[in-house]
């Protein structure tokens, strides 16, 4: 039964959660840096900010940090229509066409006039960071991460790291490793943001486009025959 399992469960390349989330650092760099300092993929400070503000009364405050939310939650919901519906649950199929999609978005984002509202722009990025979450979130045989934010990741470095160092486990040291390189990577993203907005302002965007981009050559195919 294992052998079998094995035999149709693509192993997912960790270097396809490190590209993807190193997009998930550019994205919450992005949009705090240049649009208003709202977080679009780390929604638990996006609802601190939110009850803040509805405690103070500022509503306009309030709206545009739910705007952020509801956004999120909408592009999980479509996400999942479309895997189950059009896709059949066809994991690699979704990831391709996720990595298509958030390409084309970000371009997009990246070539609105600058006049366009910071909600706006927060709003399809919060949605264009639910589809990656939602799809991006597995990585070798069996490891999960978040693909735009780090906390569960670093509770998963935690416990692999302790599993590592204090139980003996070699192979949970080695995911440890993993979980840290994630992290980095997504520290990477934030800051080569903060560079590329220096230089060129709202362009910027399109590094992640690009970074979605080189994520196709890392989603694996389904295979039938004998695992390794």
């Amino acid at each position: 039964m294992e052998t079998a399992e094995a035999a149709v469960t693509p192993k997912i390349p960790v270097r396809l959660g490190l590209t993807v989330i190193c997009a998930g650092g550019f994205m919450d760099a992005y949009s705090y840096l240049l649009h208003g300092q709202v977080f679009a993929t780390g929604q638990t400070g996006n609802i601190v900010l939110l009850c803040m503000n509805l405690a103070e009364g500022a509503w306009l405050g309030v709206a545009r940090y739910l705007a952020s939310i509801f956004a999120f939650v909408l592009g999980v919901m479509l996400s999942r229509h479309v895997l189950v519906r059009v896709h059949g649950r066809a994991t690699h199929r979704m990831q391709r066409w996720v990595a298509v999609f958030e390409a084309v978005a970000f371009a997009a984002i990246a070539l609105l006039p600058a006049w366009t509202p910071d909600l706006a722009v927060n709003v399809a990025i919060s949605f264009c960071a639910a589809i990656s979450y939602e799809n991006f979130r597995q990585f070798g045989t069996k490891s999960a991460y978040a693909s735009v934010f780090c906390t569960g990741n670093l509770r998963s470095l935690g416990e692999t790291l302790y599993d590592g160092l204090f139980e003996g486990d070699r192979h949970e040291l080695h995911r440890s490793q993993r979980y840290a390189g994630l992290i980095l990577s997504f520290c990477v993203g934030a800051v080569i943001c903060k560079f590329l907005i220096d230089l060129v302002g709202q362009y910027a965007c399109l590094a992640i486009s690009a970074l979605f981009l080189l994520s196709l050559r890392f989603i694996a195919e389904p295979t039938t025959g004998p695992a390794e």
